[in-house]
């Protein structure tokens, strides 16, 4: 089923012999129903000449018609129509769900013709229509029908009635500029960060290159760590390697690049919760390949935690020393306890002074980061804020970080990546980039369908 709406204007129903826009679609697209909308001044017109409905009669006898009195009197505001004329078109949509919704894009006011066309981008049940004029331009400059009597001669004498007469019918290509529209909203999303918006945005529009979902399906699994499903979607892309690290080392590189993400949005209070378990895994991982203290072979079972006990300690080789050490850096005597970070930091200092490490050139490097060098006393303060974050109501902002820990939060990513490049090797940082090559590559994907 076809529903012709149409507003009305001085070119209908007729103008120098031939169809106006409304005539002209009835005619080609005979539709099923036809919905005139009126402003108060075509109102009157059809009042004093039923001009309008006598001219669907005459094209179509016994097309049903439903006329919509809209009262606008300020025809020239678009105020006047904002809510009027789309609640009048989704009214019609109400009333016939099932068909298709032809709009008259040439007739009416400028701002009504708009409206219209707006409508036709958004919506897939409306199809936009234009009619062009018989001189093929503007024809405002020609004169309107009068009255009732001028209504019935032009009638009789329309030329379009002809057998061969041009269909002046078009049909714009309006979804191009909603698509256009949607893929630039696509692509802020994008910027942000947004995966998951994106792709909500994405997944069921036909519009969208499949590469570019693709792209955008895979950066919103691999930003929720959801690592496995992000690499059954892809592995490579244009010949470069996505995870060119394996086990530990990728879950490390993984999770430092959602925290540079919340870092890079102002995220701040989520930055700080993840900083904890990034640096006990990172500082985990560098204790089983670089310290000659084999730390985590010393952890027992205890209630269903692995424990570090000052028992067990105490009768490991340089454990006494370890353990006076621990006593004076938490200035009190170490207590049985799990693993932690601020632990494993103050093991690190350790070995720093007495060469309990593999390669010592390395753990130099690791520990004149600033985070890490003891002289700063960063780290310490990074794991009061962090705490704080974890198990308060804190409002956590660059200001609040540099003035807690005396770094700001680029400083503590950058600390981050630093120390990663020490253990992983200098081509870790080219990982930093990645989710930044990714929006590239999804740019690219949209923009390169737009030219098409």
């Amino acid at each position: 089923m076809r529903v012709l709406f149409s507003p009305v204007g001085t070119t209908d129903p007729v103008r120098n012999c031939r169809d106006g826009a409304c005539l002209h679609i009835l005619r080609h697209y005979q539709p099923d129903h036809v919905v005139l909308y009126y402003t108060a001044e075509m109102e009157e017109r059809e009042k004093q000449t039923q001009m309008y409905t006598l001219g669907i009669e005459h094209v179509q006898p016994g097309c049903p018609v439903t006329e919509i009195c809209s009262g606008i009197k300020d025809a020239h505001l678009f105020d006047s129509y904002l809510h009027h004329l789309p609640q009048a078109v989704f009214h019609v949509h109400q009333m016939y769900p099932d068909a298709e919704i032809l709009l008259n894009l040439s007739s009416g006011t400028p701002q009504i013709k708009v409206i219209l066309a707006i409508m036709a981008t958004e919506y897939d049940w409306c199809r936009g229509i234009q009619v062009a004029s018989p001189e093929g331009r503007s024809n405002v400059h020609t004169m309107p029908v009068q009255d009732k009597e001028d209504v019935e001669e032009m009638l009789l004498c329309n030329e379009d009635d002809e057998l061969g007469a041009t269909n002046r019918c078009t049909e714009p290509h309006l979804k191009i500029l909603r698509l256009y529209r949607e893929k630039h909203e696509i692509m802020s999303l994008v910027h942000r960060y947004e995966y998951a918006g994106a792709w909500e945005f994405c997944k069921g529009n036909p519009e969208i290159p499949d590469e570019a979902k693709k792209l955008i399906k895979f950066a919103m699994y691999r930003s929720d760590l959801q690592t496995k499903a992000a690499q059954q979607i892809m592995r490579k892309y244009h010949g470069q390697h996505l995870f060119p690290f394996v086990n530990e080392a990728e879950s490390l590189i993984e999770y430092l690049l959602t925290m540079q993400i919340h870092q890079e949005k102002g995220q701040y209070a989520s930055f700080m919760v993840q900083i904890s378990p990034f640096l006990y895994e990172l500082f985990l991982y560098y204790a089983q390949h670089n310290l000659t203290i084999p730390i985590v072979r010393y952890l027992e079972r205890d209630r269903g935690k692995k424990v570090l006990k000052r028992s067990t300690l105490a009768h490991k080789p340089m454990g006494p020393e370890l353990l006076a050490f621990l006593d004076d850096a938490f200035k009190s005597p170490y207590r049985d306890g799990e693993l932690s970070f601020i632990l494993l930091y103050y093991v690190f200092v350790f070995a720093l002074k007495h060469d309990e490490t593999i390669d010592k050139e390395k753990h130099r490097k690791f520990m004149n980061d600033p985070l890490m060098n003891p002289e700063n006393a960063y780290i310490d303060k990074l794991r009061i804020l962090r705490n704080n974050t974890a198990h308060e109501i804190v409002n956590v902002s660059v200001d609040t970080v540099k003035k807690r820990t005396g770094m700001n939060p680029s400083d503590i990513m950058q600390s981050f990546w630093q120390l990663l490049s020490v253990i992983l090797g200098l081509q870790v940082n080219r990982q930093r980039s990645a989710y930044r090559q990714l929006n590239q590559w999804i740019d690219q994907s949209l923009l390169s369908a737009e030219e098409q």
